[in-house]
């Protein structure tokens, strides 16, 4: 029986891409199969455009395919030699451990997996990325600058061993060089030496001279090739010193990267703790050049998606901010037709797309278009997100 292709699940292609393809790599299968990504494509809009075009036939999806089966393809190997109802186990065992991307691959396009299975496995994680998602996106920017930097250092890191290699290439070059002038420099001695000899008897006093101003000359020489070499190798020590410091300098990079990870976590903590205690504007403040947001005060902000046991939280940072928040679930409870009602009497909309479906941020594209109402699509659904998100509506308001 053959494999499962991408294209023949009915509803399945998104958390395939999404989870098993990174960003960087969507980009590269888009130049191979011939597809024009616009220069300011964001990352969403790339899941967006793949997951619909994996849903056909075509030379997109099977370059899709094509990269996972290379990608995966030990993992592929192990998941067909176990028959359709052995599967389940095999995926427990590489998702207790945290391997994802690989089994799930493994399991959708196995060809005689049960439907019941297959449909469990991509509850989970379809779950899983819902609960990674809501801590790691927030940090993405962080992350980036990290792996910049991290990359940077890297590159600096190989500029240094090839400036290195070159300098030992050299210094063993020079090496030989000496060693040849030494060896020159003692068969000329040598053959000096026996011409001393047998000119001893003849020559005196001016020969005598002479000869000694020579040995003179070649000991100098000898002294300076000395110098030369013990200066290649300061110049060795110095590169081997510069190599060792980026090497701790890439350490403490990964150190910091952790820090700054449980900094987010105790910001998110201490910026709920506050909008619990702090006192709420809510726009109806007699004093609106107190306003952190004063172009939003009065004004209603529609919240579309999010997470539901932070919606007190975000209508707690608005009121903060001056304005007033509606929130709608995108489509989990409420119906769109209310969300339509809610978008005719906001002033602006904010839209995490970590935490909505692609029908809702589409939907919530198309009516801001045709309202003539600001739209921000914020990374994350945490409460730093949404604060960033209202300063920048602030800052864009009239």
């Amino acid at each position: 029986m053959n494999r499962r292709n991408i294209w023949e699940h009915l509803d399945f292609q998104c958390p395939i891409v999404g989870t098993c393809l990174t960003t960087a790599e969507l980009r590269r299968i888009a130049v191979r199969a011939g597809l024009e990504i616009a220069d300011g494509a964001t990352d969403f809009e790339l899941h967006s455009l793949f997951v619909g075009l994996s849903k056909r036939p075509e030379r997109p999806a099977r370059a899709v395919q094509k990269h996972l089966d290379r990608k995966y393809r030990r993992v592929l190997r192990r998941f067909l030699q176990i028959p359709g109802e052995g599967v389940w186990d095999l995926w427990r065992e590489h998702a207790d451990r945290g391997d994802i991307a690989g089994p799930f691959w493994a399991v959708m396009s196995h060809p005689d997996v049960p439907e019941y299975y297959v449909r469990r496995i991509y509850g989970e994680v379809h779950m899983l990325s819902h609960v990674q998602g809501a801590a790691n996106r927030a940090d993405l920017k962080r992350l980036n600058e990290l792996e910049a930097r991290n990359a940077e250092l890297t590159e600096t890191l190989a500029e240094r061993k090839g400036v290195l290699r070159k300098s030992v290439a050299v210094w063993k070059e020079r090496n030989a060089a000496l060693e040849r002038d030494l060896a020159r420099e003692r068969s000329r001695r040598e053959a000096v030496e026996r011409d001393r000899l047998s000119l001893r008897e003849l020559l005196e006093g001016k020969a005598v001279e002479l000869l000694s101003r020579e040995r003179e000359d070649l000991r100098r020489q000898a002294e300076d090739l000395a110098r030369r070499l013990e200066a290649a190798e300061a110049r060795i020590a110095a590169q081997a010193t510069l190599l060792e410091r980026g090497g701790r300098e890439l350490s403490e990079a990964y150190a910091r990267l952790d820090g700054r990870e449980q900094e987010v976590a105790a910001l998110e903590a201490s910026l709920a703790v506050a909008l619990e205690e702090g006192p709420a504007c809510g726009g109806a403040c007699g004093h609106p050049e107190r306003c952190p947001c004063p172009r939003l005060r009065g004004k209603r902000v529609l919240y579309v998606g999010g997470r539901s046991g932070l919606r007190g939280h975000y209508q707690m940072l608005a009121e903060r901010l001056g304005c007033e928040l509606l929130h709608h679930d995108g489509g989990l409870e409420q119906s769109p037709h209310r969300l339509q009602q809610q978008l005719a009497g906001a002033d602006a909309v904010i839209c995490p797309v970590d935490c909505v479906s692609h029908e809702a941020c589409a939907a919530v594209k198309k009516m801001c278009k045709h309202c003539l109402k600001p739209v921000l699509f914020a990374r994350s659904s945490g409460l730093s997100s949404l604060a960033a998100s209202l300063t920048e509506l602030d800052r864009v308001s009239q």
